[in-house]
């Protein structure tokens, strides 16, 4: 006798199903290998993407233990999987069940152009329709000074605490700045970050502070990177990649949602006549982190942030909008130049390509003329290298 809501042959068909068909019907990136692990933002809960610890790990091999998020903990087979990206939250239980099995076995039935299985009338009387959720508002994020919550607002002059003299820092932090003769106290004050110290109350106590503004200026969040991250992370690789120590690079505070926002997309500073120059004549630049947007900005060159190797939806759409009101349309993606690094910017290229009136283009791969290029990451950039590379993007 079947179980109550089993569905004929629901094993063989996750069994005959990849991965690669379930990324492809959501129009997801795809693997870059067909075994081993997978890593992909997590899809249930937007916060695990403000952790370290938050990505998906789906495995490629092993079809009975597809999925495992390392920060809310979430596993399960090819239907938890379809049924997060298809309903952006957890399963109502610890397991699919009811309509939320049936809905995404529909939906790995119609991956494989099958028709969906109609419920029996024994199957429509047993089985309780599951309550109605609410629609979720849409995500979005407000200024301190506008925060519902006291404390949050107290944070928006956080800034003025920050350290921006390596002098006076720890030997960590101190280090971090120095490695980077650009980030002068002035660069610093410009951009409202600096070393929090640990004397500090904030929860960021110990890092290098970040603010994040919105298009008016208004601050809207800080986030912290650990000045030893680079230390702990080549320890880390060392010590053979275990998961339970990953080192946190960035954190980034609870309910904030940074997929929704550019850094660097103040429009105060597109103002600025060298960075009408540098948009005129190399288009909006899209890197990753705050230093790239920091350095560049430095050498006179427009680049907003995604804090992130790979781009949201809602990202897309800015750098769509930003290009065409200041830039003609012109987009040059510079993120770093590593493995996932290029592989972010190939989805980019793809997704912008989509958006009529944006012209996008890779801003290096290799140096001038194919030259090997000796540096990874924008902020790593000189006056000298820069101007080379652009002077190349723009024949």
């Amino acid at each position: 006798m079947n179980k109550q809501g089993y569905i004929d042959g629901v094993d063989q068909l996750i069994e005959q199903t990849s991965v690669e068909q379930v990324l492809t019907h959501f129009e997801q990136p795809l693997p870059q290998k067909s075994t081993g692990e997978h890593r992909m933002p997590c899809v249930f809960r937007e916060d695990c993407h403000e952790s370290s610890y938050g990505s998906l790990t789906v495995n490629l091999s092993d079809t009975a233990h597809r999925i495992y998020c390392h920060s809310c903990g979430i596993r399960g087979n090819l239907l938890t999987l379809i049924h997060g990206l298809a309903h952006h939250r957890p399963p109502t239980g610890e397991k699919l069940r009811g309509n939320e099995f049936k809905d995404a076995v529909q939906t790995l039935q119609q991956i494989h152009g099958q028709p969906a299985s109609k419920k029996s009338e024994h199957q429509a009387s047993t089985t309780p329709p599951l309550p109605e959720r609410e629609p979720e508002p849409p995500a979005v994020n407000i200024p301190l000074k506008d925060s519902p919550n006291e404390r949050a607002r107290e944070l928006v002059t956080l800034n003025e605490q920050l350290i921006v003299d390596p002098a006076e820092m720890n030997p960590a932090a101190a280090a971090y700045f120095r490695k980077r003769p650009w980030l002068t106290p002035e660069v610093a004050r410009k951009w409202k970050m600096g070393y929090l110290p640990n004397s500090s109350k904030s929860l960021l106590r110990g890092r290098i502070v970040y603010a994040y503004l919105d298009e008016h200026g208004e601050i809207l969040t800080y986030f912290g990177r650990a000045p030893d991250f680079d230390r702990k992370h080549a320890q880390w690789i060392q010590n053979g990649k275990p998961e339970r120590s990953r080192p946190m690079k960035t954190k980034f505070v609870k309910g904030y949602h940074r997929g929704l926002e550019l850094y660097g997309q103040h429009a105060s500073r597109l103002k600025d006549r060298k960075i009408e120059d540098s948009l005129s004549q190399h288009g909006l630049v899209i890197v990753e982190g705050p230093n790239d947007v920091m350095r560049l900005d430095c050498l006179g060159i427009a680049a907003v942030g995604l804090c992130s190797d790979k781009a949201t939806g809602e990202q897309v759409e800015k750098i769509c909008r930003f290009a065409k009101q200041v830039a003609k349309g012109r987009v040059s993606l510079m993120l770093d130049r590593d493995e996932e690094g290029e592989a972010g910017a190939k989805e980019l290229l793809w997704r912008l390509s989509q958006w009529d009136g944006t012209i996008s283009s890779v801003g290096w791969s290799d140096g001038p003329n194919g030259t090997a290029l000796p540096i990874i990451q924008p902020e790593e950039l000189n006056a000298e290298i820069a101007s080379a590379v652009f002077a190349e993007g723009d024949r």
